[in-house]
């Protein structure tokens, strides 16, 4: 909005980032052209700026301006990724954050790659290195750089043997037969329990309470780990998450059992509290319940896994005996079909060998 000013000139005013600025001539034209010469002015301020930064001080700004844009879960996972990377001493005194932003060189970012292989999976040093190209790719698109390092960099072969034939596999009968005699009176059992009969999501089960269950289980939050720790979340994947699971006989026992040793730990239970806690009344941790359940295989003499198997199982066995997949689906809260069938109904090694055994040549 333009007023008039007791010299006769005309004032304008204008935002940019935020910021208003007043702009003063005898014509709209005059301001105008005004306003482009200041424009250009503190577009160069802020690219002189922007060019004195380290790794640490771009990466904060960048993510900070995808709050809004992304999901907060995937705003936390960027955190995370960051938080390692620039804190990765990749040369003797100098940590990667510490390295000017417009001084970075592909050499740099390769130096980067293999510190991080030390420790981490070519999973997470791949999911790293996807995060500073989209940051720089931002970087030369505000014309902070003329091109981006990171460019030339391309994913590393994966060298670790797929979860799912590992970790995440299905378990054959034998080994749930074994694990569960070796896993009674143990503070996880019913857990173990109610995840097999369920295939839920470790993080699902965790954040049941009273109120969520009854005939079914009306499956609508999840733990989550932020900055501050583990915390209960409304559902944020997909819409498939949001259902209700039909509460089996052995998923129902468990449950109850559960509800038992709560009420002889803590008498009065709140409804709103989750059944499942750990040991001193704290949220699941999904780490601690897998060092649980990788004691409980060194003495059954079992192959270890993660509470993600029992997901697995369960999927497994109801196509195994027939049930819908569509149903299946449904279920475990995938939003489609092949997702159900690519990541979980595969046959286990021994059926495998069986089947080859029987051929003959």
């Amino acid at each position: 909005m333009a007023r008039k000013r007791n010299d006769g000139r005309k004032e304008a005013k204008y935002t940019l980032d935020g910021k208003r600025y007043s702009i003063y001539g005898a014509t709209k034209a005059e301001r105008d052209e005004k306003w482009e010469i200041k424009k250009k002015e503190l577009e160069a301020q802020a690219y002189k700026k922007s060019r004195e930064l380290n790794m640490s001080e771009y990466m904060e700004q960048w993510l900070d301006s995808r709050e809004k844009v992304v999901k907060s879960s995937t705003i936390r996972t960027y955190r995370r990724l960051n938080r390692r990377m620039c804190s990765e001493q990749v040369y003797r005194k100098q940590a990667f954050g510490d390295l000017m932003l417009v001084e970075l060189e592909t050499r740099n970012i390769r130096d980067l790659q293999n510190h991080l292989l030390r420790d981490l999976s070519t999973r997470t040093v791949n999911d790293t290195t996807s995060l500073l190209k989209k940051a720089l790719t931002a970087a030369c698109d505000e014309r902070i750089l003329d091109w981006n390092p990171a460019a030339p960099i391309e994913r590393i072969k994966r060298t670790e043997e797929p979860a799912r034939e590992n970790i995440h596999r299905c378990l054959s009968r034998k080994e749930v037969d074994s694990f569960f005699e070796f896993a009674g009176g143990t503070w996880y059992f019913n857990l173990f329990q109610f995840l097999l009969h369920t295939g839920l999501r470790i993080g699902e089960a965790s954040a049941l309470t009273l109120r969520d269950v009854d005939d079914y289980i009306h499956v609508s939050k999840t733990v989550i780990r932020d900055e501050h720790g583990y915390v209960v979340e409304q559902w944020t994947k997909t819409a498939a998450g949001l259902r209700d699971v039909p509460l089996l006989p052995q998923a129902k026992k468990a449950w109850e059992d559960q509800k038992k040793v709560n009420e002889s730990l803590n008498g009065v239970i709140d409804v709103a509290r989750p059944v499942f806690l750990l040991p001193r009344g704290g949220i699941i941790r999904p780490d601690r319940v897998n060092t649980d359940i990788r004691k409980i295989c060194r003495n059954a003499g079992i192959e270890s896994f993660t509470c993600h198997a029992f997901r697995a199982t369960f999927i497994s066995r109801c196509v195994e005996d027939g049930v819908p997949v569509k149903h299946l689906m449904e279920t475990v809260g995938h939003k489609d079909v092949e997702m159900t069938l690519a990541l979980y109904a595969h046959a286990d090694r021994e059926k495998v060998r069986k089947s080859l055994s029987a051929v003959s040549f």
